[in-house]
């Protein structure tokens, strides 16, 4: 959700702690001067942590405009309990503080029940504008703007614009850009604040508007979003409907909240774990995002030991062989991890073309085999000192050096790959990777030692 936070004296760190770490004992007794004295993010985490009828007990002691951007701050689910627990007339004045677009997001997460009756209770235009943003996908651009935004006709003077913008202040919290549009509501243009109260008496708007640059369609995916939006360098984004209408505008706190997640679901699918999983989640509800891909790890791993089964006469007459196999295992999954960290964060912000793919699987494949010919020769040394056999020495620098090279290229193609059909390249691309690359390396080493050893 947005930030909203309003501007609060400042704390040292361990006063925030106090609050954050506080009990509901502990916070029940706070005076409601003393809870105004910290900042919505850090109250927000606090009741985060308590159940939802303790969450709405320290919320009775707060306004309810405060309790409304204390409630902005935290996770929608959250916030929806503590709103579905609420008196209506309550729930409905907290409802209406809202953002348009932090609003929706809440009443999204309501029971049906709950959302029904606080709906109805809603003014006719708030209700309007929730169901409006709610039937968008909360992927896309039209899920994540919001409806406020500072508008004036295209035909208006600079005096006539003022005065618009004053009878629009009391329903626009922040007003980035003043965006320009004809009669039909049709975007034209866009004027900043700045260059309104500049312009020479008697200008018209048409005469100091500039073009649009970023705008973007209601069913854009909110990645694009963001993309257009640091492209630009814009604090907020257009959304115009087909016909060209302004709908909406997305912020840069919401742009913000969108890299933030993007990039946690990455790192997170990446493992297997569940892209909108927290720490705070039930025991079940992890289970049920984890245990699939943990399923899938299972087989990959399995194969891999699969490979060993082929080797058994090899290893029990050489014990150094069943020493180094985790060993050379490990530094190729590692060299696959840090290629593919490095390729997801890079298709993320678009710089990857499709035509690019081969030249960075070969250069990959380069980088991999240069980093296991400097691991090789390291761990080939330490092997021939303690085992004084030169073929053993060798063995482990080839399987070293092919693995890593392998690893490598893998960390790129498989994300690629998935990317070429369609496939998310952040799901568990890690447990592809990790198990490939280590059927690959056992059966490598293990070969090498059947030629060159017996």
């Amino acid at each position: 959700m947005s930030n909203n936070a309003s501007d609060s004296p400042g704390h040292e760190p361990n006063e925030e702690h106090e609050v954050f770490d506080a009990s509901f004992e502990e916070l029940s007794r706070f005076t409601p001067e003393r809870l105004e004295e910290f900042s919505d993010v850090v109250l927000a985490r606090a009741l985060s942590r308590l159940e939802v009828n303790q969450r709405r007990e320290i919320l009775r002691h707060i306004s309810e405009a405060r309790a409304s951007d204390i409630l902005s701050e935290m996770d929608e689910e959250d916030a929806a309990e503590v709103l579905g627990a609420m008196r209506d007339h309550r729930a409905v004045a907290m409802i209406e503080e809202f953002d348009p677009d932090d609003a929706a997001d809440v009443v999204a997460e309501l029971e049906d029940e709950d959302r029904e009756r606080l709906m109805d209770a809603l003014e006719p235009e708030t209700a309007e504008e929730i169901n409006l943003l709610l039937s968008y996908d909360p992927e896309t651009a039209g899920g994540v703007m919001t409806t406020d935004f500072g508008v004036v006709k295209i035909d208006q003077t600079i005096e006539q614009a003022i005065q618009a913008i004053r009878r629009q202040r009391e329903e626009i919290d922040n007003i980035y850009y003043i965006y320009v549009v004809d009669d039909q509501d049709h975007l034209q243009g866009v004027i900043s604040i700045r260059e309104v109260l500049l312009a020479r008496p008697g200008a018209s708007i048409r005469d100091i508007m500039l073009e649009v640059e970023g705008v973007c369609a209601p069913d854009d995916d909110r990645e694009l979003v963001a993309k257009r939006t640091a492209e630009f360098n814009l604090a907020a984004l257009p959304v115009v409907d087909p016909e060209g209408k302004l709908i909406g505008i997305v912020t840069h706190d919401d742009v913000l909240d969108i890299v933030q997640d993007e990039a946690t679901e990455d790192i997170q699918k990446m493992v297997g774990a569940g892209g909108d999983e927290s720490i705070l989640d039930s025991v079940f509800e992890s289970m049920r995002k984890r245990n699939p891909w943990l399923i899938v790890n299972l087989v990959t791993i399995s194969v891999a030991a699969g490979v060993i089964t082929f080797y058994e006469a090899q290893i029990e007459s050489m014990a150094i062989l069943a020493v180094m196999m985790p060993v050379i295992a490990n530094l190729g999954g590692n060299t696959g991890a840090q290629t593919l960290a490095v390729l997801i964060r890079s298709l993320a912000v678009g710089e990857i073309l499709p035509r690019d793919s081969f030249a960075i699987c070969g250069r990959e494949a380069v980088k991999g085999f240069l980093n296991g010919v400097v691991i090789g020769l390291i761990t080939s040394l330490v092997v021939a000192v303690f085992t004084q056999d030169a073929m053993v020495a060798l063995v482990v620098f080839v399987a070293m050096a092919s693995t890593m090279t392998f690893s490598g290229f893998a960390g790129a193609a498989i994300p690629l790959t998935l990317k070429k059909f369609d496939f998310d390249p952040a799901q568990s691309s890690s447990i592809f990777v990790t198990g490939i690359v280590d059927m690959v390396g056992f059966l490598i080493f293990l070969q090498l030692a059947t030629w060159l050893l017996f």
